[in-house]
Formats: C-alpha cells, structure tokens, sequence
C-alpha cells in the first residue's frame, strides 16, 4: 500500500471520530454557555491549560525537585519550590486576566461570499487587560488551506488586542464569507496567554448573530442574455410609482436622506459639512425601460453561477439607478428602485 492510499484509510477513519467529537463538543458548550448577545466571562465559561512552554517548565520544577532530594540540597529544593509559588501566582493571573469581561454585541453581518467582513463587538472592562486574541472558528479552517498565502492567513485568523483599557473597548473581529446563505456565525474563540506564555487561557462564546452571505457577483454583459425588458412609455398617471425616475444627470429635482448602499457621488457634501445631515442629490430623467431579472431566464450553467450572474446584474442596477424586479421559483419582487429593494433581492437570493 502506498504512504498516499494509507493517508486516505487514515483519513477515512479518522474524520467520522472527529466529526462526532465536535458534535459532542458543541452539544456540551451549548448546554454549559448558552448563546446569547449579552455575555460575560467567569467560572462557568473559562478554560485553562498549561501551554507547551508551560509543561515544560511544570517538568522542570519536577526534575528540580527529584534532583534536591536525591542530593539532600536544601538550596534545590528551595529553589523548586520558589518555582512552583511563581507558577500558582501565574496561574492566578492568567485566569483573572479575561475573568469578569463583558460583552455585547447588536449587528449582524452582510455581505457578498469571498469577501472579508468585520464583525463590531463592544468589550467592557473594569480593569486593565492584555494580549487577548479574538476570531471566529471558521478562521482555523480557512488557515489550514495551504492554496492561501502568509499574509492572507494573517489577516483571517483574528485580532490581537496588546490591551483592553478600563471602559468600553470597541473591537472589529474579521471574518470570511465562505459560502451563501443565512446562517448563524458560530462562536467566537476569546484567547489569552498573558503571562509569561506559562498558560492559555481560552473561552468560546455565541452572540447569536447570524450573517448574510449573498452570491459573489460575477459579471458578463448581461444586456446581452435575453432578459426581459419591457420598455414602457411612461404618463403622467404614473407619478404613483416613486421610482418612475431614475437618478441621472439631467435635472435636478429633490434632496432626500442618505440611504444604505446609495453611491457616494450622490451625497450633498455641503449641506453634510453645515450640519444637515446625510442627503443625497436625486435628479430627474423618464425611466425608458423596466428590467425583469428572472432566474429561469438565464443561459444554462449551475445554480450558484446563475445566482451569481444575478448577483451581479443587481449589484450593477443599484449603480446604474435602474429599477428592476426580480422573479424566483419560490418567490417574486416587483419593480422598484432603492437601497432596500437592492438588498431585499440580494437576501432573497442568498437564502434561495
């Protein structure tokens, strides 16, 4: 048998024990640190392990002190127990160092897959901490994957915060969108090994966020795919349709409060330095032509490159301010233009 086909036996024994493991694991931690967006650390959620670096200096102090009484040296032994004072107060310190954080955290995340995401976290202390470590579990897999650089690698394992001062800290943990879908964003690994390196102090809490991971666009001339567009003349009765206008160059007509997603081009700037507000110029032109987006339209190809095709032709009328519905197998969103609308059909999509 080849080292590559033992390799594969060895891995088709092992993943199914390792499967059921992390299952067991998960039951277990969410039974002991239930999810919830207010969290706090104490006795029930903390773990402590000796590092690498830490058995090695418990091995230490042994063999120091079988040395001492072997010989019958007093100064030894002292010195061994001196060791062994030095480790309790370390341990001490290491486990007090993340004991009694809070957290909270209110957002969840959206975003398209493949893109890198950071989720806020509001992280409230009432004494000076340091060198702990945040990222989400996903983080390990994605830096097991040799195809990605060091760098890369860097960026998605998380943050390392040197201190957390007295108050409320604000923390961005980054996160990658790995695939589509509505889904929660898993726990979140809070480590520490303040303290001389001596211990790893660790916990794994569940904010109950979720996230909003949308097809990653990807773009083809998609005027040219036979989508359906229905040019329309339009009258004045169909003033009732508030995006009958789409923003163009043209004519000025009206200021109107910022909306997520709208482009940065648009936002009135002097009136956002007088003190205003966010407003976005909106200009006046005849909408010519309504676009039907419908997935069954669309040229051959799989299901995730058709809802990417679709990604991308949303993506592409939120920029152009084109109004467009949007028709799906199991559901269907009528014509509009807007912020929301854009994102109505992107989450539709995602959780299709």
């Amino acid at each position: 048998m080849t080292n590559k086909a033992k390799k594969s036996a060895f891995s088709a024994l092992i993943t199914p024990l390792q499967a059921f493991i992390n299952k067991r694991v998960n039951v277990w931690l969410s039974r002991r640190i239930p999810q919830g967006a207010l969290q706090q650390i104490n006795y029930r959620n903390i773990f402590i392990m000796p590092t690498r670096f830490g058995a090695c200096f418990v091995l230490f102090m042994l063999l120091l002190f079988l040395l001492g009484t072997n010989y019958q040296n007093n100064v030894i032994i002292l010195l061994s127990y001196l060791l062994v004072s030095f480790f309790i107060v370390v341990l001490h310190h290491s486990f007090f160092n993340l004991a009694g954080l809070q957290f909270h955290a209110s957002h969840s995340l959206q975003g398209f897959v493949g893109s890198s995401l950071y989720f806020p976290l509001v992280v409230s202390s009432k004494k000076n901490r340091f060198s702990i470590r945040f990222s989400f579990e996903q983080s390990a897999n994605i830096a097991s994957n040799k195809s990605h650089n060091t760098e890369r690698q860097s960026k998605l394992l998380g943050i390392t915060l040197e201190q957390l001062v007295v108050g409320e800290n604000q923390v961005r943990v980054p996160y990658q969108v790995e695939k589509r879908g509505h889904y929660p964003l898993g726990r979140m690994l809070i480590i520490s090994e303040y303290g001389f390196g001596l211990f790893k102090t660790w916990t794994r809490l569940d904010f109950a966020q979720h996230i909003t991971a949308y097809p990653k666009p990807i773009a083809f001339a998609w005027s040219e795919l036979g989508q359906r567009a229905s040019s329309e003349a339009l009258n004045d009765n169909v003033a009732s349709y508030q995006d009958s206008f789409q923003s163009g160059q043209d004519e000025f007509h009206q200021l109107r409060h910022y909306q997520l997603g709208e482009p940065f081009s648009r936002v009135a700037w002097k009136q956002v330095a007088r003190g205003q507000g966010w407003l976005t110029k909106q200009y006046q032109q005849a909408l010519s032509a309504k676009l039907q987006l419908d997935l069954e339209h669309l040229p051959a190809g799989n299901i995730e490159q058709r809802l990417s095709w679709l990604s991308y032709v949303i993506k592409d009328c939120n920029e152009q301010q084109i109004a467009f519905s949007l028709k799906l197998p199991n559901q269907s969103i009528e014509y509009q233009h807007s912020a929301q609308h854009t994102l109505k059909c992107l989450a539709a999509l995602a959780c299709y």
